[in-house]
Protein backbone atom coordinates (compact mmCIF):
# COMPACT_ATOMS: atom_id res chain seq x y z
CA UNK A 1 0.00 0.00 0.00
CA UNK A 2 2.56 2.06 1.00
CA UNK A 3 4.89 1.89 -1.98
CA UNK A 4 1.66 2.38 -4.69
CA UNK A 5 1.52 5.55 -2.39
CA UNK A 6 5.20 6.48 -3.09
CA UNK A 7 5.12 5.50 -6.87
CA UNK A 8 2.01 7.93 -7.22
CA UNK A 9 4.03 10.61 -5.55
CA UNK A 10 6.14 10.17 -7.61
CA UNK A 11 4.57 10.23 -10.66
CA UNK A 12 2.83 13.53 -9.47
CA UNK A 13 6.19 15.32 -9.25
CA UNK A 14 7.40 14.19 -12.81
CA UNK A 15 4.53 15.16 -14.60
CA UNK A 16 4.31 18.68 -12.69
CA UNK A 17 8.33 19.02 -13.91
CA UNK A 18 7.65 18.20 -17.52
CA UNK A 19 4.71 20.80 -17.44
CA UNK A 20 7.19 23.55 -16.44
CA UNK A 21 9.98 22.49 -18.82
CA UNK A 22 7.40 22.25 -21.43
CA UNK A 23 6.36 26.01 -20.25
CA UNK A 24 10.05 27.48 -20.12
CA UNK A 25 11.55 25.36 -23.36
CA UNK A 26 8.30 25.77 -25.81
CA UNK A 27 9.33 28.82 -28.69
CA UNK A 28 6.71 31.57 -28.46
CA UNK A 29 4.32 31.35 -32.18
CA UNK A 30 6.28 33.91 -34.44
CA UNK A 31 3.65 33.76 -36.67
CA UNK A 32 0.75 35.35 -34.24
CA UNK A 33 2.00 38.40 -34.87
CA UNK A 34 0.28 41.74 -35.67
CA UNK A 35 1.83 43.86 -38.43
CA UNK A 36 1.75 47.70 -38.24
CA UNK A 37 1.82 49.55 -42.26
CA UNK A 38 1.76 52.23 -44.05
CA UNK A 39 0.92 53.24 -47.59
CA UNK A 40 3.33 54.61 -50.11
CA UNK A 41 2.25 58.55 -50.88
CA UNK A 42 3.60 61.94 -52.33
CA UNK A 43 5.74 64.28 -51.13
CA UNK A 44 8.67 66.82 -51.02
CA UNK A 45 12.22 65.48 -50.14
CA UNK A 46 15.22 67.67 -49.22
CA UNK A 47 18.31 65.76 -48.68
CA UNK A 48 20.82 67.49 -46.80
CA UNK A 49 24.30 67.32 -45.52
CA UNK A 50 24.93 68.20 -42.07
CA UNK A 51 28.80 70.04 -40.45
CA UNK A 52 29.95 72.48 -38.46
CA UNK A 53 32.12 74.99 -39.00
CA UNK A 54 33.71 78.42 -37.45
CA UNK A 55 32.54 81.77 -38.28
CA UNK A 56 35.15 83.99 -40.05
CA UNK A 57 36.02 87.10 -42.04
CA UNK A 58 36.32 87.00 -45.46
CA UNK A 59 39.64 89.17 -45.46
CA UNK A 60 41.60 89.13 -42.27
CA UNK A 61 44.93 90.81 -42.17
CA UNK A 62 47.82 90.24 -39.64
CA UNK A 63 49.20 93.69 -39.07
CA UNK A 64 52.73 93.56 -37.58
CA UNK A 65 55.71 95.76 -36.98
CA UNK A 66 59.02 95.55 -39.16
CA UNK A 67 61.35 97.54 -36.30
CA UNK A 68 61.67 96.78 -32.94
CA UNK A 69 60.91 99.28 -30.16
CA UNK A 70 58.88 100.72 -27.73
CA UNK A 71 55.15 101.81 -28.61
CA UNK A 72 54.95 105.30 -28.38
CA UNK A 73 50.78 105.68 -28.74
CA UNK A 74 47.87 103.35 -29.48
CA UNK A 75 44.80 105.12 -32.25
CA UNK A 76 42.84 101.92 -32.53
CA UNK A 77 41.25 100.29 -30.47
CA UNK A 78 38.66 96.32 -30.51
CA UNK A 79 35.84 96.93 -33.12
CA UNK A 80 37.34 100.81 -34.31
CA UNK A 81 36.88 101.42 -38.13
CA UNK A 82 39.89 102.21 -39.85
CA UNK A 83 40.74 103.35 -43.34
CA UNK A 84 43.71 102.26 -45.27
CA UNK A 85 47.17 103.93 -44.40
CA UNK A 86 45.15 105.28 -41.17
CA UNK A 87 48.16 105.20 -38.24
CA UNK A 88 47.22 102.44 -35.77
CA UNK A 89 50.11 102.79 -33.04
CA UNK A 90 53.59 104.67 -33.68
CA UNK A 91 56.70 103.41 -32.13
CA UNK A 92 59.39 105.35 -30.30
CA UNK A 93 61.21 106.87 -33.76
CA UNK A 94 64.08 108.98 -31.82
CA UNK A 95 66.54 106.55 -32.25
CA UNK A 96 65.25 105.64 -35.92
CA UNK A 97 65.47 109.57 -36.72
CA UNK A 98 69.37 109.75 -35.12
CA UNK A 99 69.93 106.39 -37.51
CA UNK A 100 68.62 108.53 -40.59
CA UNK A 101 70.70 111.71 -39.94
CA UNK A 102 73.71 109.81 -39.12
CA UNK A 103 73.43 108.25 -42.64
CA UNK A 104 72.29 111.53 -44.51
CA UNK A 105 75.99 112.51 -42.87
CA UNK A 106 77.82 109.57 -43.96
CA UNK A 107 76.23 110.12 -47.85
CA UNK A 108 77.12 113.75 -47.79
CA UNK A 109 80.72 112.88 -46.46
CA UNK A 110 80.82 109.96 -49.39
CA UNK A 111 79.88 112.84 -51.97
CA UNK A 112 82.39 115.27 -51.03
CA UNK A 113 85.06 112.67 -51.46
CA UNK A 114 83.70 111.75 -54.54
CA UNK A 115 83.77 115.15 -56.19
CA UNK A 116 87.50 115.54 -54.83
CA UNK A 117 88.57 112.43 -56.58
CA UNK A 118 87.11 113.14 -59.88
CA UNK A 119 89.17 116.46 -59.61
CA UNK A 120 92.18 114.37 -58.81
CA UNK A 121 91.33 112.16 -61.47
CA UNK A 122 90.63 115.27 -64.07
CA UNK A 123 94.46 116.35 -63.06
CA UNK A 124 95.87 113.10 -63.80
CA UNK A 125 93.96 113.11 -67.19
CA UNK A 126 96.05 116.33 -67.91
CA UNK A 127 99.06 115.64 -66.68
CA UNK A 128 99.40 111.97 -68.87
CA UNK A 129 98.41 113.89 -72.02
CA UNK A 130 100.87 117.06 -71.34
CA UNK A 131 103.57 113.58 -70.66
CA UNK A 132 104.06 114.83 -67.58
CA UNK A 133 102.31 112.42 -65.29
CA UNK A 134 102.99 108.88 -65.29
CA UNK A 135 100.34 106.04 -66.13
CA UNK A 136 100.47 104.74 -63.14
CA UNK A 137 99.45 107.76 -61.30
CA UNK A 138 96.74 107.95 -63.71
CA UNK A 139 95.42 104.23 -62.97
CA UNK A 140 95.33 104.90 -58.84
CA UNK A 141 93.45 108.30 -59.58
CA UNK A 142 90.89 106.25 -61.70
CA UNK A 143 90.87 103.59 -58.77
CA UNK A 144 90.27 106.39 -56.02
CA UNK A 145 87.50 107.80 -58.39
CA UNK A 146 85.44 104.36 -58.72
CA UNK A 147 85.92 103.47 -54.69
CA UNK A 148 84.44 107.14 -53.72
CA UNK A 149 81.99 106.50 -56.05
CA UNK A 150 80.79 102.74 -54.94
CA UNK A 151 81.40 104.12 -51.46
CA UNK A 152 78.44 107.19 -52.36
CA UNK A 153 76.28 104.40 -53.48
CA UNK A 154 76.70 102.54 -50.00
CA UNK A 155 75.80 105.68 -48.23
CA UNK A 156 72.80 106.37 -50.28
CA UNK A 157 71.55 102.80 -49.58
CA UNK A 158 72.18 102.89 -46.14
CA UNK A 159 69.99 106.06 -46.32
CA UNK A 160 67.11 104.75 -47.87
CA UNK A 161 67.04 101.86 -45.16
CA UNK A 162 67.41 104.37 -42.50
CA UNK A 163 64.51 106.24 -44.04
CA UNK A 164 62.50 103.22 -44.59
CA UNK A 165 62.86 101.80 -40.32
CA UNK A 166 61.96 105.55 -39.80
CA UNK A 167 58.80 105.15 -41.63
CA UNK A 168 58.20 101.64 -40.46
CA UNK A 169 57.84 102.72 -36.65
CA UNK A 170 54.47 104.28 -38.02
CA UNK A 171 52.22 101.32 -38.01
CA UNK A 172 49.47 102.11 -40.77
CA UNK A 173 46.32 99.27 -41.47
CA UNK A 174 46.82 98.71 -44.61
CA UNK A 175 42.82 98.11 -45.75
CA UNK A 176 39.88 99.94 -44.78
CA UNK A 177 38.13 97.43 -42.23
CA UNK A 178 37.68 96.74 -38.28
CA UNK A 179 39.80 96.12 -35.57
CA UNK A 180 38.76 92.94 -34.16
CA UNK A 181 41.87 91.95 -32.16
CA UNK A 182 44.77 94.25 -30.88
CA UNK A 183 47.75 92.45 -28.85
CA UNK A 184 49.86 95.21 -27.70
CA UNK A 185 49.67 98.11 -25.18
CA UNK A 186 51.29 101.70 -24.77
CA UNK A 187 54.59 101.42 -23.39
CA UNK A 188 54.79 97.62 -24.27
CA UNK A 189 58.47 96.71 -26.40
CA UNK A 190 58.24 94.68 -29.33
CA UNK A 191 60.67 92.93 -31.71
CA UNK A 192 61.22 92.02 -34.70
CA UNK A 193 64.79 90.53 -34.42
CA UNK A 194 63.53 86.90 -36.51
CA UNK A 195 59.43 87.72 -37.47
CA UNK A 196 57.21 90.51 -37.22
CA UNK A 197 55.10 89.99 -34.31
CA UNK A 198 51.40 90.78 -35.25
CA UNK A 199 49.89 94.21 -33.15
CA UNK A 200 46.49 94.07 -34.73
CA UNK A 201 43.97 92.11 -36.67
CA UNK A 202 41.89 93.55 -39.17
CA UNK A 203 38.82 92.41 -40.75
CA UNK A 204 37.49 94.23 -44.19
CA UNK A 205 34.11 93.75 -43.98
CA UNK A 206 32.09 92.32 -40.98
CA UNK A 207 28.85 92.70 -42.76
CA UNK A 208 30.03 90.00 -45.34
CA UNK A 209 31.44 86.46 -43.63
CA UNK A 210 32.31 83.24 -44.54
CA UNK A 211 32.03 79.86 -42.97
CA UNK A 212 34.46 77.06 -42.84
CA UNK A 213 32.58 74.35 -42.37
CA UNK A 214 34.44 70.53 -42.47
CA UNK A 215 32.51 68.12 -43.88
CA UNK A 216 33.01 64.38 -43.75
CA UNK A 217 34.49 62.76 -46.89
CA UNK A 218 31.67 60.21 -47.22
CA UNK A 219 29.64 63.21 -47.66
CA UNK A 220 31.96 65.52 -49.27
CA UNK A 221 30.94 64.39 -52.83
CA UNK A 222 27.64 65.77 -52.78
CA UNK A 223 28.24 69.11 -52.31
CA UNK A 224 28.53 71.36 -55.38
CA UNK A 225 29.02 75.19 -55.52
CA UNK A 226 26.18 77.43 -55.10
CA UNK A 227 24.12 74.83 -53.02
CA UNK A 228 21.97 76.85 -50.71
CA UNK A 229 22.94 76.29 -46.61
CA UNK A 230 21.24 76.74 -43.59
CA UNK A 231 22.97 77.15 -39.97
CA UNK A 232 22.48 78.47 -36.38
CA UNK A 233 24.51 79.14 -33.72
CA UNK A 234 24.00 79.22 -29.68
CA UNK A 235 24.24 82.67 -29.59
CA UNK A 236 21.06 82.79 -31.23
CA UNK A 237 19.53 79.00 -30.88
CA UNK A 238 15.88 80.38 -31.98
CA UNK A 239 17.07 81.81 -35.26
CA UNK A 240 18.48 80.18 -38.29
CA UNK A 241 20.57 81.78 -41.19
CA UNK A 242 21.18 81.83 -44.40
CA UNK A 243 24.35 80.77 -47.01
CA UNK A 244 25.64 79.75 -50.06
CA UNK A 245 28.55 77.21 -50.81
CA UNK A 246 31.13 78.74 -52.49
CA UNK A 247 34.13 76.73 -52.43
CA UNK A 248 35.36 72.70 -51.43
CA UNK A 249 39.05 72.91 -50.74
CA UNK A 250 40.37 69.96 -52.81
CA UNK A 251 43.40 69.83 -49.47
CA UNK A 252 41.85 67.08 -46.96
CA UNK A 253 42.21 67.91 -43.13
CA UNK A 254 43.00 64.65 -40.86
CA UNK A 255 42.41 64.69 -37.55
CA UNK A 256 42.89 61.45 -35.30
CA UNK A 257 41.91 59.46 -38.87
CA UNK A 258 39.22 61.35 -39.33
CA UNK A 259 39.25 62.74 -43.05
CA UNK A 260 37.15 66.24 -43.48
CA UNK A 261 37.47 68.45 -46.27
CA UNK A 262 37.31 72.04 -45.90
CA UNK A 263 34.06 73.84 -47.58
CA UNK A 264 33.56 77.75 -47.15
CA UNK A 265 30.38 78.93 -46.98
CA UNK A 266 29.57 83.00 -48.00
CA UNK A 267 27.16 84.52 -45.08
CA UNK A 268 25.53 87.91 -45.55
CA UNK A 269 25.22 89.43 -42.14
CA UNK A 270 23.81 93.14 -42.50
CA UNK A 271 22.79 93.08 -39.07
CA UNK A 272 25.95 91.87 -37.66
CA UNK A 273 24.34 89.83 -35.36
CA UNK A 274 27.46 87.24 -36.15
CA UNK A 275 30.98 87.66 -35.04
CA UNK A 276 34.08 85.83 -36.05
CA UNK A 277 34.90 82.92 -34.33
CA UNK A 278 31.20 81.43 -33.50
CA UNK A 279 30.58 77.81 -34.11
CA UNK A 280 27.85 77.70 -36.89
CA UNK A 281 25.86 74.31 -37.12
CA UNK A 282 25.67 73.98 -40.84
CA UNK A 283 23.15 72.15 -43.34
CA UNK A 284 23.58 71.97 -46.73
CA UNK A 285 21.21 71.18 -49.12
CA UNK A 286 22.36 68.98 -51.51
CA UNK A 287 19.37 67.96 -53.37
CA UNK A 288 15.61 68.83 -53.53
CA UNK A 289 12.80 66.77 -55.10
CA UNK A 290 8.53 67.73 -55.20
CA UNK A 291 5.58 65.50 -54.84
CA UNK A 292 7.54 62.18 -55.46
CA UNK A 293 6.71 58.53 -54.07
CA UNK A 294 8.12 57.90 -51.02
CA UNK A 295 8.42 55.31 -48.06
CA UNK A 296 8.70 55.66 -44.65
CA UNK A 297 12.64 54.36 -43.56
CA UNK A 298 10.79 52.57 -41.15
CA UNK A 299 9.48 50.53 -43.87
CA UNK A 300 13.45 50.38 -45.08
CA UNK A 301 15.07 48.96 -41.72
CA UNK A 302 12.13 46.42 -41.43
CA UNK A 303 12.67 42.48 -41.40
CA UNK A 304 10.14 39.96 -40.53
CA UNK A 305 11.21 37.37 -37.96
CA UNK A 306 13.02 34.37 -40.04
CA UNK A 307 10.56 31.77 -39.03
CA UNK A 308 8.31 33.78 -41.39
CA UNK A 309 10.28 34.05 -44.10
CA UNK A 310 11.54 30.60 -43.82
CA UNK A 311 8.26 29.25 -44.04
CA UNK A 312 8.14 30.91 -47.41
CA UNK A 313 11.48 29.49 -49.49
CA UNK A 314 11.06 31.26 -52.66
CA UNK A 315 10.46 34.63 -50.18
CA UNK A 316 13.32 33.85 -48.35
CA UNK A 317 15.51 33.24 -51.44
CA UNK A 318 14.20 36.46 -53.03
CA UNK A 319 15.51 38.63 -49.98
CA UNK A 320 19.08 36.73 -49.99
CA UNK A 321 19.27 37.51 -53.88
CA UNK A 322 18.09 41.42 -52.95
CA UNK A 323 20.12 41.28 -50.02
CA UNK A 324 23.22 40.37 -51.84
CA UNK A 325 22.61 42.87 -54.76
CA UNK A 326 22.45 45.57 -52.50
CA UNK A 327 25.64 44.92 -51.75
CA UNK A 328 26.56 46.13 -55.25
CA UNK A 329 24.28 48.43 -55.82
CA UNK A 330 22.90 50.38 -52.46
CA UNK A 331 20.00 52.29 -54.70
CA UNK A 332 18.33 48.59 -54.70
CA UNK A 333 16.39 47.49 -51.33
CA UNK A 334 14.31 45.23 -50.36
CA UNK A 335 11.25 46.06 -48.19
CA UNK A 336 8.17 43.95 -47.21
CA UNK A 337 4.52 43.60 -48.10
CA UNK A 338 1.49 42.35 -46.75
CA UNK A 339 -0.09 39.80 -48.50
CA UNK A 340 -2.47 37.30 -47.34
CA UNK A 341 -1.65 37.68 -43.77
CA UNK A 342 2.58 36.97 -44.57
CA UNK A 343 4.88 39.79 -45.53
CA UNK A 344 6.48 39.40 -49.04
CA UNK A 345 9.47 40.55 -50.04
CA UNK A 346 9.61 43.60 -52.73
CA UNK A 347 12.78 44.57 -54.27
CA UNK A 348 12.93 48.96 -55.15
CA UNK A 349 14.69 51.56 -56.57
CA UNK A 350 15.05 54.24 -53.94
CA UNK A 351 16.39 57.88 -54.76
CA UNK A 352 17.73 60.86 -52.20
CA UNK A 353 16.45 60.46 -48.24
CA UNK A 354 15.97 63.51 -45.67
CA UNK A 355 16.59 60.81 -42.96
CA UNK A 356 12.73 60.02 -42.38
CA UNK A 357 11.35 59.05 -45.80
CA UNK A 358 13.30 58.41 -48.94
CA UNK A 359 12.14 58.82 -52.78
CA UNK A 360 10.76 55.55 -54.73
CA UNK A 361 12.21 55.32 -58.15
CA UNK A 362 10.68 51.88 -58.90
CA UNK A 363 8.43 48.67 -57.57
CA UNK A 364 6.13 50.40 -55.37
CA UNK A 365 3.13 52.31 -56.56
CA UNK A 366 1.23 55.06 -54.90
CA UNK A 367 -0.94 53.38 -51.85
CA UNK A 368 1.19 50.06 -51.99
CA UNK A 369 1.17 49.39 -48.35
CA UNK A 370 4.43 48.09 -46.86
CA UNK A 371 5.02 46.67 -43.41
CA UNK A 372 7.50 49.28 -41.07
CA UNK A 373 7.10 47.16 -37.85
CA UNK A 374 5.41 43.96 -35.94
CA UNK A 375 4.60 42.90 -32.52
CA UNK A 376 2.78 39.81 -31.06
CA UNK A 377 -0.56 39.36 -31.21
CA UNK A 378 -2.39 40.37 -28.20
CA UNK A 379 0.48 42.98 -26.63
CA UNK A 380 -0.29 47.00 -26.54
CA UNK A 381 0.23 48.81 -29.31
CA UNK A 382 2.92 51.72 -29.36
CA UNK A 383 1.82 54.85 -27.65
Amino acid sequence: MKAGLRRGALLLVFAAGGVLAWRFIRKPDDTKLEFVTVSIGRRDITATVNATGTIEPIVKVMVGSQVSGRIQTLSANYNDPVKKDQILAQIEPSSFKARADQAEAQLGKARATVLDADRAFRRSQELAAAKIGSQADLDAARTKLQLAQADSKQAFANLSQARVDLANTRILSPIDGVVISRSVEEGQTVAASLSAPTLFTIADDLARLQIVANVDEADVGQVAEGQDVSFTVDAFPQSTFKGTVQLIRNSPENVQGVVTYQTIIQVANPEQRLRPGMTANVTIVVAKKKNVLAISNAALRFRPPKSLVGGNPKAEDKASAEKKKGKRQKSRVTVWSLKKGSPQPEKVRIGITDGAYTEVKEGLDEKDVVVVSAQSAGSPGPG
